[in-house]
């Protein structure tokens, strides 16, 4: 009976034995399988752009590769595009759920353009006030507001780069804006007198010109002007900025029977520009050319009784052809001389103070303006050129001055003399 209990304890112990031989090969096993599993990345994060590889998938190589497998093919993953890819991997017999998750976290990039323009100028696109602008996807450029700019002033205007993905970007853009307050200037409307008859040029010698806009809309309104009548009637020039600006200057146009022995303009300038031709060359200087023309009336046209003063040109072409006149022929045939050297100049109306009238010529040169008289003076066989007012009043024949004139009709003159510099005998300059 003894024999047999001991050989029942033998069996129950072997039985133990087994069972903990089986449990121990199930713990390495379940261990070996879990330290397998683990070298699989079932979650990958990649920033877009980046590559994709193979070794990428696991942390680890395989202890048995032959165990180990997937159906991921990454040559075919774009990885510029944000998305989540699903794949498996096979460890033996059991299938394993796997996502790669490729994002976009990074922003775009700009810079900014500065900005400068006018209050009444369309604002720029947004996309036209950045550059260098770069997203690896899609991306959009719109401005976050836009200020009120139409009073000018310096403006940081935000831009907003945004991706596909969300991603912005805030660029600020410097805007300097200039709010136009000045108006443009017209200059050369003045009053005119023209014949019946005659073609009117309102636009001959009006200049307008504006600080910012290059070309104001100028408009001229003679609308009042009757062409048939005699009268004087209104011109109204008007020149306007792009920013609104207005200038307004009216002028009259006075409209004349035309007398008899009327000359044209364009023969006294002609005959002018004979004479002119003759006494002074292309080098000469403003200065040295009225010096010649005031010498030239001088001596050229020779004092008498008969002068037309019907207009300025039937005198002009009295002195410059005829070579006889007055002091109105003196003055305007040196106007015409004048005119044609490209020399400003305006005639110089006396006061008759009791007297009989006279004129003569105020010339700008370089500048500053000089009275010049070529008519003849009893007892004074020279010249007046190029005198300051000052010593124009100063001036006596016989204690005579004869020069009586509203001087704040006209330009203010020169005040510092030349006369130094002028040697009427030899009709040039010292130096």
């Amino acid at each position: 009976m003894a024999k047999r209990k001991r050989g029942a304890g033998t069996v129950i112990l072997l039985l133990i034995l087994i069972l903990i031989l089986i449990a121990a090969d199930y713990y390495l096993v379940m261990d070996f399988h879990d330290r397998e599993i683990a070298k699989i990345n079932t979650v990958i994060k990649l920033e877009c752009g980046k590559p994709l590889t193979e070794d990428m998938l696991m942390n680890a190589d395989p202890a048995i590769p032959d165990l180990v497998s997937t159906n991921l093919d990454v040559s075919v993953i774009d990885t510029n595009i944000p998305q989540k890819v699903s794949y498996y991997f096979y460890f033996w017999r059991e299938k394993i759920p796997c996502n790669i998750y490729i994002m976009d976290s990074i922003p775009p990039s700009g810079e900014a353009i500065p900005q400068k323009l006018y209050s009444t100028d369309p604002i720029p696109k947004a996309e036209d006030v950045i550059f260098n602008t770069y997203d690896l996807n899609e991306y959009s450029i719109e401005y976050a507001y836009l200020p009120d700019m139409s009073m000018g002033g310096h403006f940081d205007v935000k831009v907003i780069v945004r991706d596909s993905s969300g991603n912005e970007t805030d660029i600020f853009v410097p805007f300097d804006v200039t709010h136009d307050t000045v108006a443009p200037v017209i200059t050369g409307a003045e009053d005119k007198e023209a014949f019946i008859g005659d073609t009117i040029s309102y636009r001959d010698g009006v200049t307008v010109s504006d600080d910012i806009d290059p070309n104001p809309v100028f408009t001229i309104d003679s609308s009042q002007v009757n062409l048939k009548a005699e009268g004087t009637y209104p011109v109204t020039y008007t020149a306007t900025d792009f920013t609104g600006n207005t200038t307004t200057v009216t002028v009259n146009i006075t409209l004349k029977i035309k007398p008899d022995g009327y000359v044209d303009p364009e023969v006294v300038y002609e005959k002018a520009r004979e004479v002119l031709d003759q006494i002074t060359t292309p080098d000469m200087t403003d200065l040295e050319k009225a010096l010649q023309i005031t010498y030239w009336c001088r001596w050229q046209i020779h004092y008498g009784n008969r002068s037309v003063s019907t207009s300025w040109t039937a005198a002009a072409y009295q002195g410059l052809t005829q070579r006889t006149g007055r002091c109105y022929t003196y003055a305007m045939s040196a106007r015409a001389l004048f005119d044609v050297a490209g020399i400003e100049n305006m005639i110089v109306k006396r006061e008759k103070y009791g007297r009989s009238a006279h004129y003569w010529n105020y010339i700008k040169i370089d500048g500053q303006w000089y009275h010049c008289d070529s008519t003849p003076r009893h007892s004074y066989s020279s010249y007046i050129f190029c005198y300051t007012t000052k010593e124009l009043q100063d001036f006596r024949v016989n204690n005579y001055n004869g020069y009586y004139f509203t001087v704040d009709n006209y330009p203010k003159s020169a005040k510092d003399s030349i006369q130094d510099r002028i040697d009427y005998r030899n009709h040039k300059l010292l130096y």
